[in-house]
Formats: structure tokens, sequence, C-alpha cells
């Protein structure tokens, strides 16, 4: 649990620099403009390349498998509940895109991957990216489609954009024997580990230009932090336990699911033309309740699996 809270004071701290630079000018919106165009052009496939860069082999096969499989399930699952609420909701189609879109795409590397870390290692790492392989793939095709729900999208601009190229690119590299070179995946690494804290500068720069007031308005990213905090992880670790599932395929999906809300997400709403100054301060708020919820969810899963 320790390592969880760090991680959290560490985004905030970050952050705060953001918010700092951001009310003194250093950070305005011509410059984090540029800087979403860099995360989302070239930081943010680099990431995904690094990461699917990994020496597969058939002891882990099964686990790794099964995971796929319980990710599909878990993103088919959400994909019909967001659809149904789109059919419900009486929200312009714009703004429900984006808050469909805050949903179902949550903090995984940075807050999965440490926590998993923390219980089960380099193994638990392994089997997290396997997971989040279908979140990649979703998040460029059916989450852009969300975020241009209020304009026509073709196929191209769908599965034609560098994320999802670079997605497939990467889960190539996964299943093909063996690993890059370390001068290819070295640099692909740096540049990959630029998004996090270039993401969490510009979600400051822009809280930082807000009244304080405003930072907990309007209820619905409480509802959106709510859903992937607590709803979320608690149907899971419900029907997964159920089923008697091993403790991989638990453990795994629950705490991936019960991240907060994806730090990527301001850049995407800024670059397809959403409300990023929205969708920061769900940012925000999602991961600072997750300093209470992940905890719980961690020790709620501890409890299942009888540890």
């Amino acid at each position: 649990m320790q390592q969880v809270v760090q991680e959290l004071v560490v985004l905030v701290i970050v952050m705060a620099v953001g918010a700092v630079f951001g009310r003194r000018g250093l950070l305005d919106e011509k410059c984090t403009g540029y800087l979403n165009g860099v995360v989302m052009k070239i930081a943010f496939p680099a990431l995904i390349l690094a990461s699917m860069d990994k020496d597969f082999t058939t002891e882990l096969l099964r686990n790794s498998l099964g995971l796929v499989v319980i990710s599909a399930c878990c993103f088919g699952a959400v994909i019909v509940f967001l659809e149904i609420w789109r059919k419900l909701s009486k929200r312009p189609e714009k703004e429900l895109g984006m808050l469909q879109f805050l949903v179902i795409f949550g903090n995984t590397a940075f807050m999965g991957y440490p926590v998993i870390s923390a219980i089960y290692g380099d193994t638990g790492v392994f089997y997290a990216s396997m997971f989040n392989l279908m979140h990649n793939f979703v998040c460029f095709s059916y989450g852009l489609m969300l975020l241009k729900r209020d304009r026509k999208t073709s196929a191209k601009q769908l599965f034609g954009n560098v994320g999802f190229i670079a997605t497939v690119i990467g889960f190539l590299i996964f299943i093909i024997p063996g690993t890059l070179p370390y001068v290819i995946h070295r640099p692909l690494e740096w540049v990959g580990n630029l998004t996090i804290p270039i993401c969490l500068l510009i979600v400051g720069a822009k809280l930082g230009r807000a009244k304080p007031r405003d930072l907990v308005r309007p209820a619905s990213i409480w509802m959106t932090s709510l859903i992937r905090l607590v709803a979320f992880p608690a149907v899971l670790l419900a029907v997964l336990g159920a089923l008697h599932l091993n403790e991989y395929w638990i453990a795994i999906p629950t705490i991936i699911f019960g991240t907060p809300v994806a730090l990527t997400a301001a850049a995407f709403a800024a670059e397809y033309g959403n409300d990023e100054y929205t969708v920061g301060k769900a940012v925000a708020l999602s991961n600072l309740l997750a300093v209470v919820t992940m905890p719980i969810v961690v020790s709620a899963v501890m409890m299942v699996l009888g540890k």
C-alpha cells in the first residue's frame, strides 16, 4: 500500500508543478497545445511499442491467453454498457462521448502496473501488459469514435492514426520470438517515458488557471470517477471471484479496471476538439480519490484470494 500512496503523491506533485507554471504563463495554451501533439504523435506511440517489446515464453502462454480473453470480455461488456447509456441519455453527443471515454479508459500504466508489481513482481507486470493489449486497441479505435461522436469518422481516421498503427506493430513485435535490439528499444523507452510527466504537466497547467471552487464541478466528473474507482472493481471482483479463477485472472483485471481516469485523456480531448478543461478536472479528481479507493480495492482482492 505504501507504494500506491507514494505513486499518487508523485502524481500530485508533478501536477502541482504544472499548475504553478500555468498560473505564471510559462505553460500557456499555445505551449500545452504543442505538448499535446508531442504526446499523441510521438511519446504515447513510443510508449506502446516499448511496453510490448517482451520476450514471450511458452510458460506464460496459458495465463496470458486467459487474461487477453478476460480483457476482451471486460471491454466488450463496458462498451455494451456505454452504448445503452448513450441510447438512454439526453446529453449532447459530444459531451456524452467525452464522459464515456473517461469511464472506459484508466490510468493503467502509471497506477495499475506499480500496484501489480508490488504484489507479483515482474511476472505480474508482464501479465498486466498482456491484459492491457485490448486497452490500446480499443483506445485508438472505439475511443476515438467516442471523441468524434458529433462528426462523421472514416475507417482511415479510426485505424490509420499513429496510435493504432503503433499498437498493431507492437503486437507483432510481441508475438515474434525475441526482442528488439537494445539500440532500438532504449530510445523508444526514453521517448515513451515522456508521456506521463508531460500529461501531468498539461493537466496541472490547465487546472492552475482555474478557480478552486470550479475544480469539483460538474457532477458528471464525480460520476465517471466513482464508476471507475468503485463500480468496475466491485463488479469484476464479484464475478471473477464467483468463477473461482486463478489469482492472476482475478487480481489483475480487478486492479486494472479499478485505476483512476487515464492521464492521457486530456491530451486526447485536446487533440480531437473536446472539452479538455472538464477532462482535466476529471483526471485530477479521479486520481486524487484513488489515494483512498485503490488501497481498499487491493485489500478486497487479497481478502477474496485468501491472502
